[in-house]
């Protein structure tokens, strides 16, 4: 395998891997999210339970965490040359992610108190954030990524 296939399959792996541990990040934090926004929604916050509301502020830390360490991988890998420009708006859109969860972590403080303006702004901010990733996925970037698995299945 030569210096550009080696890139190329490093890439690939990274992506890959970011996109998985982002699903799997999203799998453990949304039914803890619906609950919570229920409450809130219900002005109910001072009857959710107070073990389910630390668990929530636990595990959203935790994912906060988690998408911090993938944006990181993402800024990190070296992008092939035909990817620049796909790749930099992928590492924008999900800092802009990552902001918002951390935003809505820091929403959650102690005792079911949470700052619901705060709350709101950063869900509106995630689903931006989350929309631009999935647009992020043009054509061209798609091509190029089953091109990339084609090669790395080749090695």
């Amino acid at each position: 395998m030569n210096k550009q296939q080696m890139k190329l399959a490093n890439y690939g792996t990274t992506i890959n891997a970011v996109v998985e541990a982002t699903q799997d990040n999203q799998e453990k934090m949304a039914p803890l999210f619906e609950p919570l926004r229920k409450a809130i929604d219900e002005n109910k916050l001072a009857d959710y339970d107070l073990e389910a509301y630390q668990q929530t502020q636990t595990v959203f830390s935790e994912g906060t965490s988690n998408y911090e360490a993938l944006l990181v991988k993402l800024q990190q890998v070296a992008a092939p040359v035909r990817l620049l420009g796909p790749h930099h708006t992928l590492v924008r859109d999900f800092a802009a992610f990552t902001e918002a969860c951390k935003a809505m972590t820091a929403s959650l403080h102690a005792d079911r108190q949470v700052d619901v303006a705060a709350f709101n702004a950063a869900e509106k901010a995630q689903d931006r954030g989350n929309s631009k990733i999935h647009q992020g996925k043009s054509k061209k970037f798609q091509s190029c990524c089953l091109k990339l698995v084609k090669i790395v299945k080749k090695v």
